[in-house]
């Protein structure tokens, strides 16, 4: 039982690093998208990688005191994404204009929180902003990015389990939303 258990544990590595791999050259094909970020969030939040149920995308620049919202995602808004998404970007973004969850947090500004040296990846108040956002069972953490600024991922994994493998793979993929614009 040992063992199906790990090839099963196993073929979903495989499957999400394969998926992961694959990101760098579709955001090189499509980085004059506006809607980049919006688009990587939601390849990494979707089914076949971490299965979010929602997930969240800031950027802290305590330089000019903000922390902004740049994508948001909810699985319950996206029923009607049928197609691949990078076959059809233009499409999608426009499919985002009408997304509530994702237009909420693109109007997400506040103070930084690394202004007021808070660390992002230990902080009652993104918990307290996880709920706000509806957030059930929120994870966190943040990253530095180039001219000071620090992503933030915020997400609800569900029910699911989410061991430690997953959510270290999930911190080290979060960095591809880096490469896309931040408004």
């Amino acid at each position: 039982m040992d063992e199906k258990l790990n090839e099963d544990l196993f073929v979903r590595q495989e499957g999400i690093v394969h998926r992961v791999a694959k990101l760098p050259h579709k955001i090189l094909q499509f980085h004059d998208v506006d809607g980049l970020a919006q688009m990587i969030l939601h390849e990494l939040s979707h089914k076949p990688i971490f299965n979010l149920k929602k997930a969240t995308y800031l950027v802290d620049n305590p330089d000019f005191d903000h922390l902004i919202g740049v994508a948001g995602f909810c699985c319950a808004e996206c029923h009607h994404h049928k197609e691949d998404l990078w076959q059809t970007p233009h499409s999608f973004v426009t499919d985002m204009e009408n997304a509530t969850f994702h237009n909420d947090v693109k109007k997400f500004l506040k103070n930084s929180l690394r202004r007021k040296d808070i660390n992002l990846n230990d902080s009652e108040d993104i918990i307290g902003l996880a709920h706000f956002l509806g957030m059930q069972q929120p994870g966190y953490f943040s990253w530095n990015m180039k001219h000071g600024n620090h992503g933030v991922l915020i997400f609800d994994k569900g029910e699911q389990e989410f061991p430690d493998w997953k959510k270290q793979f999930l911190m080290n993929a979060a960095a591809l939303l880096s490469f896309g614009p931040i408004f």
